[in-house]
């Protein structure tokens, strides 16, 4: 095992030196040349620091927390994908945890993140404020993500104002008035239903709830078809882009032509599903990086004792334009 003596004595410096720069500390007065070179020997040389131990002296361990539900969506892992690196680039280990989006689960990953003593802590939870932070007790700063509603300090992508913006492209560039909104869950969904509403309400477009379209999961797009025919919609706009890609494959079969008969946009704005679709998707983008940017600099702030309001901090996103929209 390599020790901080042993990275000194190759280097012929302190083990004081060693000691600062490896851990960061600001009153460490050597050159960045020669922080950099001591960085690059530690890394050689295999030093892993003993950050448990550390963490049980109270001392920072340089690791960050996430919890959330990782891999449920392609979105997330992207999100958790750029968390990781930005924490790296900021010279943070990173202490994943899929809580599956149950509460026992999140609880038991808080405790056993505070057993390891990290430095502070990203969660997408469903614990409420007041819950988590009865696990929590003011250890260790965190910050919230992709949440719809939590009291605290919480980023996420401003879900009502994208719905909204998609729609109205439908009405003002491509002159949709018959309009309707396709989901797997109205309820996990209920801030883009309000966005498309808004839209509708915007132009003066009544709604009835025939507009509204529910199929019973993703796949389902076959039901969705045949309830836009009998609708007469000339667009729709759905709530991801699972359902918007399989849904142009399921009008494709019918014999309903994208966007000649039927005008459609997705939400999330994934390339691997805009780019196969045929036409191409348009979709609202979801702005990962800003928010991935977001979460960091916030948590900073907080890591170095500064004070952040406790609000939720909407970050704004635009329209991947494609052809299925009728935009060539």
């Amino acid at each position: 095992m390599v020790r901080l003596k042993d990275i000194a004595a190759r280097l012929k410096v302190g083990v004081s030196t060693v000691s600062a720069v490896l851990n960061g500390k600001d009153y460490c007065y050597v050159s960045e040349a020669k922080k950099q070179l001591i960085r690059e020997t530690a890394a050689e040389m295999g030093y892993a620091p003993k950050r448990m131990s550390r963490g049980i002296q109270g001392l920072p361990t340089n690791t960050i927390g996430v919890i959330g539900s990782l891999l449920s969506t392609p979105i997330t892992s992207n999100l958790i994908s750029q968390l990781c690196n930005l924490l790296g680039e900021h010279g943070y280990s990173v202490l994943q945890g899929d809580s599956n989006h149950e509460k026992p689960r999140e609880r038991f990953l808080l405790n056993e993140f505070l057993a390891r003593g990290i430095d502070g802590l990203l969660i997408h939870p469903c614990l409420t404020k007041e819950e988590l932070e009865l696990i929590i007790k003011g250890r260790m700063p965190y910050i919230c993500f992709n949440h719809e509603n939590f009291s605290g300090v919480n980023v996420t992508m401003n879900r009502r104002d994208s719905a909204c913006m998609a729609v109205e492209h439908l009405i003002t560039v491509h002159k949709h008035h018959k309009i309707g909104f396709v989901t797997s869950s109205k309820k996990s969904n209920l801030e883009k239903f309000e966005g498309f509403k808004l839209a509708l309400n915007q132009h003066g477009i009544p709604f009835s709830n025939e507009l509204c379209i529910e199929i019973s999961n993703e796949f389902d797009t076959a039901a969705a078809v045949r309830k836009i025919t009998a609708s007469g919609l000339s667009a729709v706009f759905c709530s991801n882009d699972f359902i918007a890609g399989y849904l142009v494959k399921s009008l494709n079969a019918a014999g309903i032509k994208v966007p000649e008969d039927v005008a459609v946009i997705g939400f999330d704005g994934m390339d691997m599903i805009c780019e196969l679709v045929q036409p191409s998707l348009t979709s609202v983008k979801h702005p990962t990086s800003a928010v991935a940017g977001q979460m960091l600099q916030l948590l900073m702030q907080k890591l170095s004792g500064k004070e952040v309001e406790e609000k939720t901090y909407y970050i704004e996103s635009e329209l991947r334009i494609g052809q299925s929209c009728g935009c060539k």
